[in-house]
């Protein structure tokens, strides 16, 4: 079983230690591309773009330097009262960082599904 999205955010995450100004993920797919939104909306990445190369798609990334660490997560399943104890368990510090989670009104972020007061599926995080 390949997770498309933990290949995506390792070919993120070694480039930001190798220090390069921009990278492709491929193979791309919408998944990616709310995911990488959401970096962008937080400002963790610059600009992207998808690009068709006559097989699935690439984006390519501009990096800005400011992730340290991002990690695809298990699917799991949690209610709006675990928020609190997976944020303590995944991020360094509260506040510092994002969780991203799939729920029935889309993908967002933690904080977003906390107002909101509905639970989702863990996706991934960075900070």
């Amino acid at each position: 079983m390949v997770n498309t999205l933990a290949d995506a955010l390792n070919v993120i995450k070694n480039a930001e230690r190798a220090r390069q100004k921009e990278v492709i993920v491929s193979p791309a797919s919408k998944l990616i591309q709310r995911v990488l939104r959401i970096f962008q909306q937080h400002a963790y990445i610059g600009e992207f773009e998808r690009y068709d190369d006559g097989r699935q798609g690439k984006f390519k990334v501009a990096l800005l330097g400011r992730i340290n660490q991002c990690e695809a997560l298990l699917r799991l399943n949690y209610k709006f009262e675990q928020y609190e104890e997976l944020e303590r368990r995944l991020l360094p510090a509260p506040g510092l960082g994002i969780i991203i989670l799939t729920t029935n009104e889309g993908i967002m972020t933690m904080s977003e599904a906390d107002e909101k007061g509905i639970g989702g599926i863990t996706l991934a995080y960075v900070y």
